[in-house]
């Protein structure tokens, strides 16, 4: 099942809203004017993805010597994990603690000017639109430069609205913070950098850039939660107010189901029926001395 295009959740929208066209859901009053309900469509998309944390990404950030608070990428919604990288150590790379700046207030008097090499990572507070982490210890020296060929990418700085087309979307920020960097010249390519020396790698969860990227899933939910807010805001009578309820219901078990079917992993099974006898076959002594 594909991930429903842009013309197929209009439709099922106004399906949910039991509406044959846009004119009472429209600024105009429009037959064809769709403004509110791709409006309506692209928060409920970033709401599902926020909830379920259904995309999840990376980036490489280049550390500074004495720099402590680094950006994170825009689209940034949760951490997953953070790896700090030094070739001279086995396997490369070292895992971070998380931690948050209440705990080192309490546990570390001079975690604001300690340096050395980071073992803690914690999100800082947000601020306005951007939002920040910081390293302790502080960083003792430079992260080594990143080899990427531009070729394959080009800088952005937006994160909505949600476009079409195939993109990869791993992210390379500099000490401070000012460059992304994704792949599209192709399909098929991959960001051509590697994690350089006294760097950080970052894995996290992210919001959506293009709409083939929501899971098929999530297209009943996305049209349901459409359907609540136009619902919500033109409300007519106390039966529409609880039809629109019954939207918020059903997005949420969508949402329920989605999240349970992640945890669940994919299971490789055999489903060819075997004979009873096979379980008493194998505990037979010829069978166990088979090599």
């Amino acid at each position: 099942m594909p991930t429903y295009a842009l013309a197929d959740l209009r439709a099922l929208a106004l399906r949910r809203l039991r509406a044959s066209d846009c004119t009472r859901f429209s600024p105009t009053q429009s037959a064809s004017d769709y403004e509110w309900i791709d409006d309506a469509i692209e928060r409920a998309e970033e709401k599902f993805v926020r909830e379920t944390k259904c995309l999840k990404t990376w980036a490489i950030v280049q550390l500074k010597n004495g720099i402590r608070t680094y950006r994170l990428p825009e689209d940034f919604i949760d951490l997953g994990s953070a790896y700090y990288y030094d070739s001279s150590l086995d396997g490369g790379y070292v895992e971070l603690d998380v931690t948050t700046i209440e705990k080192l207030n309490d546990e570390v008097s001079d975690w604001r000017t300690d340096t050395d090499r980071p073992t803690n990572i914690y999100i800082d507070r947000q601020y306005g639109s951007g939002q920040n982490f910081g390293l302790y210890p502080i960083p003792n020296q430079d992260g080594e430069s990143i080899s990427f060929a531009s070729v394959y990418a080009s800088e952005i700085t937006w994160i909505c609205p949600l476009y079409t087309g195939r993109q990869d979307f791993g992210r390379i920020l500099n000490y401070a913070g000012t460059d992304y960097f994704i792949v599209s010249n192709s399909t098929t390519a991959v960001i051509d950098a590697e994690v350089s020396n006294y760097n950080l790698l970052l894995e996290y969860y992210r919001l959506p850039h293009q709409r083939a990227e929501m899971p098929p899933e999530s297209s009943e939910a996305i049209a349901s939660y459409a359907a609540y807010e136009l619902l919500i805001d033109n409300p007519e009578d106390s039966v529409e107010y609880k039809r629109s309820q019954a939207m918020l219901s059903l997005f949420e078990k969508e949402i329920m189901r989605y999240i349970a079917r992640r945890k669940s992993p994919m299971k490789a099974e055999n489903l060819q029926a075997k004979s009873f006898a096979w379980s008493w076959v194998k505990n037979m002594n010829h069978y166990k001395e088979l090599p």
